[in-house]
């Protein structure tokens, strides 16, 4: 069966196929698509497989990543935490992955990168490499909220509640000022951890494709009236994802990130959601690790494949001196250069 190669944007099929299957996730959508493309000019490469009525019976994306920097790649998917194939058979998986690395060979791509647990097909017949560093975290939201708070740490439990005494608030986002609200904090919170900002196109697409069409939605902590912390949430299927956050140091005794967390999780359960993605950690970062234990997420290895070697920026373990010295570096820009740096930069990364 020949397998074919589509542009999510343009062919309708793509959608219809990622909401009907039961893996399918915000990422895979053409929404999530639009966003890259817009934002960093990647050139989408969607390999699929058809039925005998033309209908897509399987189907991986891809985007080709082309960087005189960072060398050229086939990412499944950039700037995502986990993307998969959603196949159900070793046969279709083969299919899709030979395809794909035949496309690597013709564009002379240094390697080809998938971010998720996969099946043994991958290394037994496909050679590619596993690659196990980042953690992915994960509550089962169907417990109900009286259940989830007995669960959190009594710490957590008590930093809620004087974040509720302290009289915070949380607005959900209703115009793209919002956005930009927590871009600002975005800033900020990026120059702490000595890590470049995204440019602000990323979060405006973002905005467009996946909060105008009610995939995302931006929520603000208030004190008084000044945003002092938010978040950047994904939602769709049975799933809640915490995709971005960011607050204001100064505002940090007031536990927002705690409030938010809560709010969030609340939400979740009385809209009906099963789960909550707490998103991929580096097991360095014990500071975020900590925090999102505390809230009884359930960790698991998060496996990334290469093909034909392990490489690129996300092998890159935050422990090495060289992530050390580019975070040191970047603490100690000023902003407006970062944002500067930011928008240079991102596209070599994804």
């Amino acid at each position: 069966m020949q397998v074919k190669i589509i542009d999510p944007s343009k062919d309708r099929r793509w959608d219809e196929f990622v909401r009907s299957h039961p893996q399918g996730t915000v990422f895979h959508l053409s929404n999530w698509a639009r966003v890259l493309q817009k934002t960093y000019e990647y050139i989408p490469c969607y390999f699929i497989l058809e039925d005998s009525d033309k209908k897509i019976k399987a189907g991986c994306p891809f985007f080709l990543v082309k960087s005189w920097m960072t060398g050229d790649r086939l990412v499944c998917l950039p700037f995502t935490d986990v993307c998969f194939p959603l196949a159900i058979s070793d046969e279709d998986i083969r299919s899709l992955f030979s395809t794909a690395i035949e496309k690597a060979k013709k564009e002379k791509a240094d390697y080809i990168e998938v971010r998720g647990r996969h099946p043994d097909v991958f290394l037994r017949d496909l050679h590619f490499e596993n690659h196990s560093y980042y953690k992915l975290f994960r509550l089962d939201l169907s417990q109900g909220t009286d259940s989830l708070w007995k669960g959190f740490q009594k710490s957590i439990r008590r930093r809620i509640r004087g974040a509720e005494r302290a009289d915070l608030k949380i607005e959900k986002s209703k115009t793209e000022k919002d956005m930009k609200s927590f871009y600002l904090l975005n800033l900020a919170t990026r120059k702490k951890r000595g890590i470049p900002p995204q440019p602000y196109d990323f979060f405006e697409n973002i905005w467009r494709e996946l909060i105008l069409t009610r995939l995302a939605f931006v929520l603000l902590v208030k004190h008084k009236s000044t945003s002092i912390a938010g978040g950047v949430f994904f939602a769709h299927g049975d799933t809640i994802y915490y995709k971005f956050n960011a607050s204001d140091r100064n505002y940090l005794q007031y536990r927002p990130n705690h409030f938010l967390m809560w709010h969030v999780i609340q939400y979740g359960c009385e809209k009906g959601y099963k789960f909550f993605d707490g998103g991929r950690t580096s097991p360095d970062n014990l500071g975020l690790v900590s925090f999102k234990r505390s809230f009884g997420m359930q960790e698991t290895d998060l496996p990334y494949y290469y093909w034909p070697t392990v490489g690129g920026v996300t092998s890159t373990k935050q422990k090495s001196l060289k992530y050390r010295m580019i975070t040191s570096v970047m603490r100690r820009t000023p902003t407006t250069i970062s944002r500067v740096a930011g928008k240079f930069f991102y596209k070599h990364l994804g």
